[in-house]
């Protein structure tokens, strides 16, 4: 299924954009990925999710992972986010407050991992926690898994469920991807007409992030770069992107290769929209995107 939003972007979207071109967003992100920084402890989820919701901290390999589920009782339907940030910048409070808004749309527990991060750590680490995380989930005896995430957490979401499934391991019954980072090489010929519309990445910055992220691998490795992947066998796969996101190019890419593969995905494209514009809740279009999920999350 192919969507293409029928609207232009809202004012409010256009304001969000000038505003961040104004600040000088994209060299500020440029700076904090090239000189490592970005905070390196996650935000803490704020105070009103734990009114609203039962929240559970554990541990795993040392990393901290919050269960989020509704008081009186969790879901058996679990939702395992992973949050973007180029591989080298933490969960921030615009991720609670997706994290929030999509589970009072749909329900399920949500799991919200604090992942081993680059430079410190490089792409296997961040599988071997995520194995570990993985079979924690399925000790859960969940009914139904879902995979989520933005940006690089997107790239993560996808590239872990193509490792699962080339083990021959039960992977999840679908992957959602906001504004997904698909391929850490940047070399799309295509990035070069959308890089001065985006107001927040540069493809400096992210080759750079995805060199450190990968370590020994090749950046071409499907777990770096699941662009590079094969996507049958994967359950339903959908994303959602924007036109002047650099990420674009290749989720449009992506697009193209799972439709030559015969796999069932879901398409999302909305013109004019910046990157994870998903995490500026006055957006009408990110309105739109947690309601999408929430029908996407209804079906088998």
């Amino acid at each position: 299924m192919e969507y293409v939003c029928d609207w232009c972007p809202s004012l409010a979207a256009r304001l969000t954009e000038l505003i961040l071109g104004i600040i000088g967003m994209k060299k500020r992100v440029e700076r904090k990925i090239l000189t490592n920084g970005f905070p390196r402890e996650p935000a803490e989820p704020p105070k009103a999710l734990f009114k609203k919701y039962r929240v559970d901290i554990a541990e795993i390999l040392g990393w901290r992972v919050w269960t989020l589920s509704r008081e009186g009782g969790e879901s058996e339907k679990v939702v395992l986010y992973l949050h973007g940030g180029a591989y080298v910048a933490n969960i921030i409070r615009e991720h609670w407050n997706l994290i929030e808004r999509l589970l009072d749309a749909t329900g399920w527990t949500m799991v919200v991992p604090d992942y081993p991060l680059a430079p410190e750590h490089h792409c296997e680490d961040a599988y071997r926690f995520m194995e570990a995380l993985y079979s924690k989930i399925l000790a859960y005896s969940p009914s139904r898994v879902v995979f989520m995430g933005d940006s690089a957490g997107g790239g993560l979401a996808l590239g872990f469920a193509q490792y699962l499934r080339d083990k021959g391991e039960a992977g999840p019954e679908q992957v959602v991807l906001f504004s997904p980072w698909l391929d850490a090489t940047m070399s799309n010929p295509e990035i070069k007409a959308v890089e001065g519309k985006d107001k927040i990445l540069s493809v400096r910055a992210l080759r750079y992030a995805g060199e450190l992220y990968a370590g020994e691998i090749d950046t071409k490795d499907y777990r770096v770069s699941p662009l590079y992947g094969d996507f049958q066998g994967l359950g339903r796969v959908s994303i959602f992107t924007g036109t002047h996101d650099i990420l674009n190019p290749d989720a449009r890419k992506c697009r193209v290769l799972m439709e030559r593969q015969g796999v069932s995905f879901a398409y999302f494209e909305y013109p004019g929209l910046l990157h994870d514009w998903m995490l500026f809740p006055w957006l009408k279009e990110s309105k739109d995107a947690v309601e999408k999920v929430r029908s996407l999350l209804k079906r088998r």
